[in-house]
């Protein structure tokens, strides 16, 4: 299985600022959607490098035929929140019970080349999610510092 994170160093000032102006669960929720957001393209150049049948094709399952329609693998990729051991973080989804066949397609097997989907999209977009993160986490940042300097510098501007 792909296992890969990023970690963004430089953002520690940053971090300690927004402690000092705004609680925990709002600084968490800032995080999290912060980085839903910088994994879209990630995700979006994933769901477009997923490889596709040329035609309906018939899958045996439970001793059953069933017809299967080309696209369900892009239809079961989509990104997810997780909780993580000491923190919390977002991941690209892939539904196992819609497209259990992803890891076949990213590897290969003894029998068939590998088509990967996953790393290169990850390769491609990787330097632009982490822009995007940089930038709504900045806004983030500056919104409760103005929103703090409005106020008269009384209270937590996020609660």
């Amino acid at each position: 299985m792909i296992e890969t994170s990023v970690e963004i160093e430089g953002l520690d000032d940053l971090t300690k600022q927004l402690t000092r102006l705004v609680s925990l669960a709002k600084q968490q929720q800032y995080v999290m959607n912060a980085a839903s957001y910088a994994l879209s393209p990630i995700v979006k150049e994933v769901k477009r490098l997923a490889p596709k049948a040329e035609s309906e094709y018939i899958r045996y399952r439970n001793g059953r035929k069933d017809k299967v329609k080309p696209g369900g693998l892009k239809k079961a990729i989509s990104r997810k929140r997780v909780k993580l051991e000491k923190s919390r973080g977002v991941a690209l989804q892939i539904k196992y019970n819609k497209a259990f066949y992803w890891r076949f397609l990213e590897y290969g097997t003894p029998n068939m080349a590998a088509i990967p989907f996953i790393r290169p999209g990850f390769d491609t977009k990787k330097s632009e999610a982490l822009q995007r993160f940089k930038d709504r986490y900045r806004s983030y940042v500056d919104d409760v510092i103005q929103r703090r300097a409005s106020a008269g510098g009384n209270g937590d501007a996020g609660d």
